[in-house]
């Protein structure tokens, strides 16, 4: 598992998705992400998320917290990893310090591990090391 500092750059991406059970942090961090240009949608659960995938092959980043009711942000990485036509990285979003060891289960080198509160400037510096690609 990756931290912020180790910037992967291998993926070209497209779109990024924000996925936050509490509906303003997704908005108002999509539209964060959308005002220094990189295209971005946001969702409240993982049900939706898979959806909006499903419905977008443009989505190669999903951002997404941690802990939801329900199905939660380690499920969702374990659903997308399985799918063998498509391939994503993801920053997980975390408070909680058992994070990592949620995490454990999903040896991939394209997880980053983003602790709460967020660090804008680092989390915008994890974002300009990665490829974007016009859609």
């Amino acid at each position: 598992m990756n931290t912020a500092s180790d910037y992967a750059e291998s993926m070209e991406h497209k779109k990024i998705l924000v996925v936050d059970d509490e509906p303003m942090i997704a908005e108002e961090l999509a539209e964060f992400l959308e005002s220094f240009d990189y295209p971005c949608n946001a969702v409240n659960s993982v049900d939706s998320a898979l959806a909006f995938i499903a419905d977008n092959p443009e989505v190669t980043l999903v951002m997404t917290d941690m802990r939801m009711p329900g199905r939660d942000g380690a499920e969702l990485l374990r659903v997308l990893s399985a799918l063998t036509d498509r391939s994503f990285e993801y920053v997980v979003i975390s408070g909680h310090l058992d994070a990592e060891k949620e995490l454990k289960g999903l040896s991939s080198a394209s997880i980053t591990l983003m602790r709460k509160p967020i660090n804008i400037e680092e989390m915008l510096a994890f974002l300009d090391s990665l490829t974007f690609v016009s859609q």
